[in-house]
């Protein structure tokens, strides 16, 4: 393939399989072979300090707060999260800007050819990419979110300053295993000898096996409990540090974004001697820091229609409590877009607290059917599937309190609704 466009790289990539398609078990995968590509390129991974964030939920948010706190502290940050919400290129962000076109171009001409000798990856191309860019940017610090588990993902061949677990619950069971125990093994597989690990709010069983690695690679544990983070209200959010309480002004709306904010706090306290920051420049990376697409976003400015991301039990827990702070769980509509491996007896029951309950199934092969919903749900609506209907049934949620959720992959099909029918 030439590489001539931007469309020939989402093509090319359109066709590679995802990390985790095939529901190969963490202890299937094996990082040599994304070892000896990096070597190829350089190791690109070795060449600016890193942070290592790992967690079920909350990461990709950790990741964002903290490049926008180094990023007010004059640092130059480069932020690889996934999935992308709209582009590819979203994925790759240094200093705020995703990576050019042209860039993804030109890595896609130099080493297309060494991808398919070692048949990487979807996840693997993109923790490369990221790597690449970084480097040839020559950031200060690039901040590294896992794609799933880590002890065995792709991103972790680097060796960080500190690594990050922001959470532990239950989700990827398939390929992660079926217990917190199992589960937190893998994403404790981050920690690096010698280096802190930091720890957002863990049910004990995970604790309990963190700690244990953690003193195995003695490396120190930090947690955020002496902070006892609190978001008093939509705009504030209060930690206590050093027996003060230290009020920060921020944007974020979700009350578990007050537990990202906190970690964060840590994160930076625990590399402070590598990468300074003051409080008032953590203050203003806060208050300068968005949620991010998919995260309890407000989907219109006039309307009181949200879409989020979550599909596990932890996650709706947190959609509900974001809920409470615009209006009540069981007076708000929930539009929901679910994968077949997130439905669980557990999370079905945390979504069911909704008024009316709607279906839309994706046109993908994960995706579970509405009929499978209905085994749960007697009474849930399918959502329609014609534009004329659709534009109906918005119109008829002009001045509800609507919650779109269930899936990422739900967030372009929610907004190109929004944009051609409201």
């Amino acid at each position: 393939m030439p590489f001539l466009s931007i469309e020939d790289v989402e093509q090319y990539l359109a066709a590679i399989p995802k990390f985790q398609s095939d529901h190969t078990k963490a202890t299937d995968f094996n990082l040599s072979k994304f070892e000896v590509f990096c070597k190829e390129l350089g190791n690109p991974q070795n060449r600016f300090s890193s942070i290592h964030v790992a967690g079920t939920n909350g990461k990709g948010s950790t990741c964002r707060i903290l490049a926008g706190v180094y990023r007010q502290a004059g640092y130059s940050v480069g932020c690889y999260t996934s999935p992308h919400m709209i582009q590819y290129n979203e994925r790759f962000v240094i200093n705020g800007r995703p990576i050019p076109d042209k860039a993804l171009l030109l890595f896609f001409r130099q080493y297309h050819a060494l991808i398919e000798v070692h048949k990487l990856t979807y996840f693997e191309i993109s923790t490369a990419i990221a790597f690449w860019w970084f480097s040839k940017r020559e950031v200060d610090l690039g901040i590294i979110e896992t794609g799933l588990g880590g002890r065995l993902d792709a991103t972790n061949i680097i060796r960080p300053l500190v690594s990050v677990i922001t959470s532990i619950s239950l989700d990827h069971t398939d390929i992660l295993g079926d217990s917190l125990r199992e589960i937190a093994q893998e994403k404790g597989g981050i920690i690096k000898s010698g280096r802190p690990v930091v720890l957002g709010n863990l049910p004990e069983e995970a604790e309990s096996t963190v700690r244990r690695i953690a003193e195995g690679k003695e490396s120190a544990v930090i947690t955020i409990e002496p902070l006892r983070p609190v978001m008093m209200k939509a705009g504030d959010i209060t930690l206590r540090v050093g027996g003060r309480n230290i009020r920060l002004k921020t944007t974020l709306q979700a009350p578990v974004q007050a537990r990202n904010v906190a970690v964060a706090w840590q994160v930076i306290k625990a590399v402070n001697s590598h990468f300074r920051v003051s409080e008032e420049e953590f203050r203003s990376g806060i208050q300068h820091t968005a949620a991010g697409r998919g995260r309890f976003e407000k989907l219109l400015e006039k309307k009181r229609w949200y879409f989020d991301g979550a599909h596990n039990i932890e996650a709706v827990q947190g959609v509900k409590q974001s809920v409470s702070t615009v209006g009540e769980v069981d007076k708000a509509i929930l539009v929901l877009s679910l994968m077949r491996d997130k439905i669980s007896s557990e999370v079905m029951n945390e979504f069911s607290e909704f008024k009316n309950i709607y279906y839309y199934s994706l046109n993908t092969e994960r995706a579970a059917p509405f009929k499978e919903i209905r085994r749960w749900w007697p009474q849930v609506m399918a959502f329609p599937t014609q534009p004329d209907q659709q534009k109906q049934l918005f119109k008829e949620f002009d001045s509800e309190l609507v919650i779109f959720a269930g899936s990422f992959y739900f967030y372009t099909t929610v907004r190109d609704w929004i944009k051609t029918l409201v």
